[in-house]
């Protein structure tokens, strides 16, 4: 009994030293919390911001915090007692201290996201800096007048998965971001990278040369310049080695050069001529530099995959209305890489069903399980006309996902409506080459189920 009584007591003295343990752990956090923003024990003076304002700090706690704060304060040459920092707003730096003195990340809306961004990449404090991107990622607000201003933000401090997003925002709604105002104001750099992207919301290069004239245009109005034909062309000229030119058919390019003059004369018709002359040996010689691409950007005209299906009957109901069915399909490639960008699906609606109760809806999932990439794309399409014999619709997804040789990718496509005839894969394995790539997909199928599939092709680039 004597011995049962001894271990409860150590069990209990174990249980109270932990306990204690944990309070001093808790204790030390406060305490260096304590410290933040305050003059006791502190050793550095940062005056930040302009007008300037002090922040009281202590070296140790920065030093052990930040590489840069390390060398500053312990390295060959260790900083003095006051630092200026005009460059770092004052609610940038705080943000940060507030992070390195308590681990707690305080950001409230955009700007401070960014300020603390800036003050986070100076002094090289990673955690935070991905904390801030992943903040604008989730919650920046993203449309034709802020896209351009995201977009340079996002340029200069290398927030690659933001600008990411911004270009992507801007190929899908492109021809709405074209006729922007605050397309006028943006960079040269933002603009060459716009003109390297190889699929947009336009339906040719047309709405390219004409929103670049109109870009020129504001330049010369900015620079209070005489908006000449020369002086437009003198701000664009660095582009026309990013615009698809040879994309374009004769008519739509003498048409749109004649009333958007981006080239002069002897350019111009150095182009025409390689254009309607293409397999000549005498094409006269380019003055400048043009783009070789002749495939159009617009998402439209890109390649298609054809997914071998049907609608069938076999007396089985769940041909027609469909609760809920989820399909998945492996994807490999070989060859060169190949971009999924989307796919036109379809189904038929059943006449005898009232308009109301004839609907899709559509979930569609691309992963790379390889890259660790996932793009998704969702939609609810209703038959409304009585007489449709099917519905035919593009769906876009919101990210492009790239697969290479060797990467193992899949999509799931997911169902549910009613009143509707949905089509079957006729093959669970085939392949088919697009370019130089060769894509096979192989079906999920289980067993006694069918391999519905409401999806016509699959498009990439």
């Amino acid at each position: 009994m004597q011995n049962l009584f001894r271990k409860h007591r150590l069990i209990i003295k174990t249980l109270q030293m932990d306990s204690a343990t944990c309070s001093r752990k808790r204790e030390v956090k406060d305490r260096i919390g304590d410290l933040l923003l305050k003059e006791k024990m502190s050793d550095v003076i940062f005056i930040v911001d302009d007008p300037p304002q002090r922040f009281p700090c202590h070296k140790v706690i920065l030093g052990a915090a930040s590489e840069v704060f390390e060398a500053m304060f312990y390295g060959k040459l260790p900083e003095r007692s006051e630092i200026d920092v005009p460059d770092v707003t004052s609610a940038g730096f705080v943000i940060m201290l507030r992070y390195l003195y308590t681990d707690m990340i305080t950001i409230e809306n955009e700007s401070d996201a960014f300020e603390a961004a800036y003050a986070s990449k100076k002094y090289m404090i990673r955690n935070l800096f991905k904390a801030c991107e992943n903040y604008l990622l989730k919650n920046a607000i993203l449309n034709s007048q802020t896209v351009f201003s995201l977009y340079e933000e996002a340029s200069f401090l290398d927030m690659v998965k933001l600008q990411g997003l911004c270009l992507r925002y801007i190929s899908r709604n492109a021809k709405k971001v074209f006729r922007s105002k605050s397309f006028m104001g943006a960079s040269k750099d933002t603009l060459k990278d716009i003109l390297m992207l190889d699929l947009m919301d336009i339906d040719s290069e047309c709405e390219i040369i004409e929103a670049l004239w109109l870009w020129g245009e504001e330049q010369c109005k900015e620079n209070g310049i005489k908006c000449s034909e020369e002086n437009i062309r003198n701000f664009t000229r660095s582009f026309l080695k990013h615009v698809r030119f040879l994309a374009m058919n004769f008519e739509d390019l003498n048409k749109i050069l004649g009333k958007f003059q981006l080239l002069d004369s002897s350019e111009q018709l150095a182009l025409m001529w390689t254009v309607a002359m293409p397999q000549k040996e005498d094409i006269p010689n380019m003055p400048l530099e043009i783009c070789n691409i002749a495939r159009a950007r617009s998402i439209t005209n890109c390649s298609r995959i054809n997914i071998p299906v049907e609608y069938k009957y076999d007396g089985n109901m769940s041909s027609f209305s469909v609760a809920e069915h989820k399909q998945k399909v492996k994807v490999t490639v070989s060859g060169t890489s190949l971009t999924i960008v989307g796919v036109i699906l379809a189904f038929k609606p059943i006449p005898c069903y009232s308009a109301q109760h004839r609907s899709l809806n559509f979930d569609f999932v691309v992963s790379n399980e390889t890259a660790r990439i996932r793009s998704s794309a969702t939609i609810c399409l209703k038959a409304e006309k009585l007489k449709e014999d099917q519905i035919v619709q593009e769906l876009v997804l919101d990210d492009y996902v790239l697969m290479s040789e060797g990467d193992i990718g899949e999509i799931t496509v997911a169902v549910n409506g009613e009143g509707v005839r949905l089509m079957q894969c006729v093959n669970d394995i085939f392949s088919c080459d697009v370019g130089d790539s060769r894509a096979t997909f192989t079906f999920e199928v289980e067993a006694n189920k069918k391999m519905l599939f409401p999806v016509k092709e699959i498009m990439c680039i």
